[in-house]
Formats: structure tokens, sequence, C-alpha cells
């Protein structure tokens, strides 16, 4: 290979050449490329970029891809001059501009919009009337109402019959649901910051959603509901995630019963405060993925676990009914809960199926005995993810920190375990790292994620100390990496 240095340079037309033949390249690409590569923009930037090459000067009228969001930038030099209503209006005038000159031929298949919603301006009902006509496939409404009416699902977008998904986030408004009709070709349906009012009319609404596959239930408000009853033959992913939402969309299920009928289900996963009650019509046996990221009552902050019974009991038939799953994550919380069992000789459950494990801990006793005790409940496990969470506990000195994990055969570390992942280390918890570099008999990748606290010339101390740890695998690599993203998204709390 000729080295760098003795390449010659390209003339001023030269690369005038190279731009020009490669502009050619892009522009000569199929319509089909350039409306997947333009899904990615809103949909003003791709008005602009149809300034740019003369073949583009139309191509947005016949994108099948539409989005349109109120508070984005572009329209910051327009609130600095106008007041904000003039604002919205000269937005709701492009859209409107955009839909009339779309090409009437084109079906929709993606329409994003963020709009308000007023007592005396009904526009985007009128706007979902034309989508429908459009044969809009997939629908994503973020409305924010200016208005104590709630909002209602119009009968011409409930009997669509091209709408496969819908995405609706309410931000904090009602949700008027139809009495006796659900959506007929609905395969996708996802609430967010939404408010429910009846249990039994949100009941027979999803029930008469007979294709949905996906339900994912966000921040959402279940006022005076005894019950939350999903019954859906065909849904294959399940998400309710009520953590981390602004009081009162963080009660969740704390006063209500969760059942699920779903005999197709794949993944299921559960973030914010427990159900009253969790029940299953029947035994998921096709689930395969299960994230339980849910919490009851005060964390520990001590060694003296001290639970109540029940609650314990509650959450280990919770976890022997999902034993049977390739994929769970767990939230710490449910570590604390375990851990009464681990003074038991025997697995309240074994999870034969597993194959990863995410989870989340502390470095203090409760969790890592419990961390070791899942890891003998799991002895078939390849794939450990941990992220080591500090921020919501006392001081190490105030919390009996850890210091040293006793060696132990365990099942899987000694047969399957391939790869280890730890996020947000901090340099006094390498004993973790040592545990699984000397127990993990068959372990081919450990990746470790440092905290974002950590300094560059700490990183280096810690590594040479890990790099002196021994290590029973003879293929393992480790590797050390500075954090891309928040520790939980890394983790990934939903399947």
């Amino acid at each position: 290979m000729e080295p760098i240095t003795q390449r010659p340079k390209l003339s001023d037309d030269d690369v005038d050449a190279v731009a020009m033949d490669n502009g050619n390249k892009f522009s000569d690409l199929p319509e089909p490329v350039f409306h997947h590569i333009f899904s990615f923009l809103e949909t003003i930037d791709v008005i602009r970029a149809s300034a740019v090459a003369e073949k583009w000067s139309y191509m947005w009228t016949s994108m099948p891809h539409l989005n349109f969001d109120y508070e984005a930038d572009w329209l910051d030099p327009l609130r600095k001059e106008f007041p904000f209503t003039r604002v919205y209006e000269k937005y709701k005038d492009l859209f409107n501009w955009v839909l009339m000159a779309h090409h009437k031929s084109v079906s929709i298949q993606s329409f994003r919009l963020s709009c308000l919603n007023n007592d005396n301006d009904h526009s985007i009902y009128r706007w979902i009337n034309i989508l429908t006509q459009k044969h809009v496939r997939e629908l994503h409404l973020k409305v924010n109402s200016h208005t104590n009416k709630p909002f209602t699902l119009p009968r011409y977008l409930l009997v669509s019959d091209s709408l496969e998904v819908l995405g609706l986030d309410l931000q904090g408004n009602v949700v008027k649901l139809p009495s006796h009709v659900g959506f007929s070709r609905l395969k996708s349906l996802k609430l967010v910051n939404t408010q429910l009012l009846d249990q039994v009319l949100f009941h027979n609404f999803i029930t008469g959603c007979p294709l949905l596959e996906v339900l994912s239930l966000e921040g959402c408000l279940f006022q005076d509901f005894k019950v939350l009853d999903i019954s859906l033959s065909n849904l294959k992913k399940l998400v309710i995630d009520n953590a981390d939402w602004v009081e009162p969309f963080d009660q969740g299920l704390r006063k209500c019963e969760l059942k699920i009928a779903c005999a197709s289900l794949v993944q299921f996963a559960f973030s914010g405060e427990l159900p009253q009650h969790l029940s299953w019509g029947k035994n998921p046996s096709f689930l395969k993925a299960a994230s339980i990221f849910a919490f009851w009552g005060e964390r520990i902050e001590s060694d003296d676990v001290v639970l109540n019974e029940e609650l314990v009991n509650y959450i280990f038939k919770i976890l022997r009914e999902v034993c049977h799953v390739e994929v769970l994550k767990l939230q710490m919380c449910i570590l604390e809960y375990i851990y009464p069992a681990v003074a038991e000789p025997e697995c309240f459950t074994t999870f034969y199926n597993l194959k990863t494990l995410t989870l989340s801990i502390f470095m203090v006793k409760c969790y890592i005995e419990s961390l070791i005790y899942l890891l003998k409940c799991a002895p078939n496990l390849q794939f450990l993810s941990v992220l080591v969470d500090d921020e919501l506990f006392p001081e190490p000195s105030e919390c009996n920190y850890i210091s040293e994990i006793p060696d132990e055969a365990i099942a899987c570390l000694t047969c399957h375990l391939k790869t280890v992942k730890l996020i947000d280390l901090d340099d006094d918890e390498l004993e973790i790292i040592r545990f699984f570099l000397k127990n993990g008999h068959v372990l081919e990748k450990m990746s470790i994620i440092w905290h974002s606290v950590v300094e560059p010339k700490t990183q280096r101390a810690a590594i040479q100390k890990v790099m002196r740890f021994p290590r029973t695998s003879s293929y393992v690599s480790v590797t050390f990496s500075e954090p891309k993203q928040d520790g939980w998204k890394e983790l990934g709390i939903f399947v």
C-alpha cells in the first residue's frame, strides 16, 4: 500500500470533478432511497433540500413520510419577532400548504405531528380526516391541549382500513374512548402521558383491536381503575411504564390489579410501582423476554434488610411466572426482595432457558449476594450486563461496601457465561471485575464502561490494577471505555 505522504495531491479541478461526480451519484439514487433518507428529517428541511437540485424541486410533494413539530428550532426566529399565537398560525399555514400540495396519488406511510388543540380550533380533526383519506399507515400525534375538553378519537380514524401504527401523546390530557369500537386494522398502539377514565371502556376498546400486536402505556394515569384487564390473543409485546413521570402520572397501577391474558405474548416490560396484584390468565408460555424495573415502598440503604413476607412472596410469584424467559432485566429493588431467599439451600425457581440477564446493583451485601444467588438460578446464562448504581445511596462508609466477593463455583460461570458488561463502574468497585475474571472459566469478553466522574488518570491506575488480576479463561479480552450515554440507557430498561 502506498504511504499516505507519497500520494499525489489533487488539483482544484480534480477536487471539483470528484465533488461533481459524487453529487451526480447522489442525485442518481432511486427515489425510494431518497424517501428513506429524507424520512429522518423534519418536513421543512426536506422542502429546503429541494432547492439544492432541480431534480429534487418537487420531490417533497411525493414524500410518503412527513414530520411536523411546532416546538422545532426553525420557528425560533419567528418566536423572537411575533407572539406565540401568530407563530402557531404560520406553522399551521405551512402544514396546510404541504397537505394541499402533496401528490394525491401518494399514500402517506408515516406521519408525525406535534400541535395544539384549542376550544375554538378544530384543525387537528380536519388534518386527521385528510390523513385517513391519504391512507396513512403510521400516525404519531403529540397534542398539547389548551382546553378542558377531552381529546376524542374520531370515527373516521377508528374505521381506517390502512392505519396500523398509532402513537398518541396527550401531554396529560384525557382521551375520550369510543363505547363499542376499536381500530379494525391497528397492530401497534402507544399511549403516552394520557389520562384514562374508565376501566371498562378501555378494556372494551383494546379488545376491539383484534389485530393488536404491540401495546405500550407510558406515563398513563389510570383514573379510578380497580383492574387493568389486557386480554388480547394476538398481542406480542406489552410495555407499561410509570417510572420517572411527574405526579400524578407516576402513580401507575399502585391502586389496582393488573390482569394479563395474552397467549401470544413474547415481550413484557414493566417499570414503576407494582400493581396490587399481577395475574396471568394463562401461563405465558411464549414469553421470551421480561423487563421488571418495579418497586414498592422505601429502598434499602443498609444491610439490615427487613421486608414484608407477603411482598417477598409476591415478587417470587412474579419471577416464577416468567422463569422460562430467555432474556430477563431486573432493577435493583427486585434484588432487595430476592435477598431473603439467599440463605435458603435451594433456588426459589430455576431459569433454565435464561441466556441474557441485565440488572442494576449497589456494592453492598444484599445486592451482591442476590446477584450471586441469581447466577446460581440461571445455569445456562451466557450474557450478563450490570449497572453499578450508587447515586441514590449514602457515602460508601455509611453503606458498608463489599470489598471482597468470595470465589465460588457456579454452573453458569463454569460452563456458559461468555460476556460480562459492567456499566458506570468506579475505581473503588474493581472487586466485581476480579470476581468474574477469576471465576469465569469460559469467559470471552468483559466490557467495562467507566462512570463519568472517573478521571483519566484514575482510570489508568485502575486499568493497571485490573490487568494484574488472575484470569481463569485464557480467551477473555477486557476492554475499557468512556460512557457514551447515560448508564440506564446503556443498560436498556425495556425489551
